[in-house]
């Protein structure tokens, strides 16, 4: 019986979710939603791969109530043999509630070969007093995973759709966010 040291544990986790030696890169960026009308222009890609993460800026994901945003993710160029699937969500902005107010904040994600199979994320930020007027952070992360499928010579892992979803609910509040942040996690498959 071989025992293996918890220093190889850790090498052999750190193989199986860092992005593979070529990340696929982002070739068709495209949105749909009140946060993000299409042909807007109102989403853009900060980081234009799939790696470890991937970054986007919005200049229309604001409201008092709620709006979603839809964001279409098509790649090629990675490495074959891989898969990925989105671990964390990560959203930047300005927020104003009063108190007895709450952000809710819902994100899906699927891959469009795999529509049924989708990951929500939710978060939460609610004033109980005094008001928060404040640029914030809100993270969102699972352990249920959705996996793309296995990329082939193209290192296409398929479309990719995350959905957005802020929401108001309370006495009254608002939210302009600025950024996203997908963290990204890889398997060998």
């Amino acid at each position: 019986m071989r025992l293996t040291t918890p220093s190889t544990l850790l090498l052999v986790t750190s193989l199986v979710s860092a992005a593979p030696p070529a990340s696929p890169r982002i070739t068709s960026l495209k949105i749909s939603g009140t946060g993000c009308p299409n042909d807007s222009g109102s989403v853009k890609s900060s980081t234009g791969s799939l790696g470890d993460s991937a970054s986007f800026s919005f200049t229309q994901l604001k409201g008092d109530s709620t709006d979603n945003c839809e964001v279409h993710i098509q790649s090629t160029g990675g490495s074959s043999g891989w898969q990925v699937a989105v671990k964390e969500v990560v959203y930047a902005g300005n927020v104003n509630l009063k108190p007895g107010t709450q952000l809710d904040t819902f994100t899906q994600v699927y891959w469009s070969e795999k529509a049924g199979d989708t990951t929500t994320f939710t978060g939460h930020l609610t004033c109980a007093g005094p008001e928060i007027k404040d640029y914030v952070t809100i993270r969102q992360s699972t352990t249920d995973l959705t996996w793309s499928k296995c990329t082939g010579s193209d290192g296409n892992p398929g479309i990719l759709n995350v959905n957005a979803r802020p929401a108001i609910s309370g006495d009254s509040g608002n939210y302009d966010f600025k950024t996203a942040t997908w963290n990204l996690t890889w398997r060998q498959c």
